[in-house]
This record gives structure tokens, sequence and C-alpha cells, in this order.
């Protein structure tokens, strides 16, 4: 008995994945997971706490508040976490309101503006300020840009993805690739992969002034915009 194509493997099967939008959607991926490593590095350097592993910060908060550490790192951790979520439902509600004049590609380019501009904004004000003076600060808008980020990309040219999450991007990995669904598993590999570049390069640039990681994540960001335009103008999209 013949059966149909599993439902849970995405409306967009692996071989109507365009080999010519491969690099492209690979790369855009790659920038977006390197991204969050080099903010999660800062972060985590700086402050001892995640601004787009939020299980982190979890156990963080937990581990603090069961042996009684009301200290700056729990509180770090408590305003990604609710800032992050914050992100989150901001990012969805202006989706949910710029879909309604405008397509999906030009709001997800919109959302990945938005979250370039979180970056540039904590990466030039520790530029003139300093970090010491705005930590909370900057952890909160840095987790508001990976919340974003978490509602920037949950499909790239049909396959399902999410940059911001690699325990479940390495599961896509192996079930996909068992299914034959090897393009769909080359897009998701790009996810660990990218955030593991990422962490390294925020964790080599971590070593000279406060701004020079940020910038880095920033350049990434502009990248991943530049690049996910290009994608569209070649027949792909983002959803």
């Amino acid at each position: 008995m013949t059966t149909g194509p599993d439902p849970n493997d995405g409306p967009l099967p692996d071989p109507q994945i365009d080999p010519r939008l491969l690099p492209a959607a690979m790369t855009v991926v790659t920038l977006l997971a390197a991204m969050s490593g080099v903010v999660d590095t800062v972060a985590y350097q700086r402050f001892g706490v995640f601004v787009a592993n939020q299980t982190g910060n979890l156990v963080i908060i937990m581990v603090d508040l069961t042996t009684g550490r009301f200290d700056s790192t729990l509180i770090a951790s408590l305003v990604s976490l609710v800032f992050f979520i914050g992100g989150v439902f901001a990012a969805v509600a202006l989706r949910n309101a710029l879909r309604r004049t405008m397509t999906r590609h030009r709001v997800r380019v919109i959302l990945l503006i938005v979250e370039t501009a979180c970056i540039g904004i904590v990466a030039f004000t520790v530029l003139i300020v300093g970090e010491g003076q705005l930590a909370y600060a900057a952890i909160a808008i840095l987790a508001i840009s990976q919340g974003v980020q978490g509602v920037v990309v949950t499909r790239v040219v049909g396959v399902a993805i999410q940059s911001v999450v690699i325990n479940s991007a390495i599961v896509q990995v192996a079930d996909w690739w068992s299914r034959g669904r090897r393009r769909a598993a080359y897009i998701a590999v790009c996810v660990p992969v990218g955030y593991l570049l990422g962490a390294a390069l925020g964790a080599i640039l971590i070593r000279f002034p406060a701004p020079s990681a940020l910038m880095s994540a920033l350049v990434l960001a502009i990248l991943a915009v530049i690049v996910a335009a290009q994608l569209r103008s070649r027949g792909g999209d983002l959803d």
C-alpha cells in the first residue's frame, strides 16, 4: 500500500527545493545563527547570562532561586528572559499588522531590520558610553533582538527552521537526512554550524574593546538582510 508524504515534513518536499536557491538559503540561516552565537557569547562573557539561549537562563534562574543567591546574575537572567518573551510577542503583533498591507517577504525583511537596529543601538551606545553603565539595558535590547529573530524566519524556501534554537535543528538534520531530504538537511545543519562560528567569533573579539564583538553581530545582521533580499529576488521565500 502506497502512502502519501508525511504532513510533518512541511509544505515543500525536498525535490521541489530549487538547488539554485540552496546557497542563499544556507547563507541566510548561517548568518542569523552566527549572529545569535555572537550576542550569546558577549552576554555570557560580560554579564553571565544568555540572550538567545533562554534554556540556559531558566537553569540559572532556578539554581539561583533554590540556593538563595539573589544576585546580579539572577536579575540579568530574568531581564533577558522577560524581554526575549516581550520581543517575541511584539514581533508577532508587528508581523500580523504589517501582513495586512505587505507581502510576507517584505514583512520578514522589516523584522530583520528591526533586529539589526536593536543590535546597532547596543553596539553604538556601548561604544559611546561604555558597557558598565547600561548592563541591564544592553541585555534587554539584545534579548528583544533575539526574540524578534525567533519570529523573523520560521521557514526558508519551505524548510521549517528556527535560527535561535540549535537542539531542534540537530534533530531535523538527522530526521531529514534519514528521509532522503538532503537539501533540507543542509539548510538545517547551518543552524548549529552558524551558532558555533558566531560563538567562536564572539569569543575571539571579546578580548578587544567592548563593542568589537557587537559590531561583528551588526555586520552579520546587515549581511542577513542583504542575502534575504537576494533570495527573494531569485524566487526564494522566507516565511
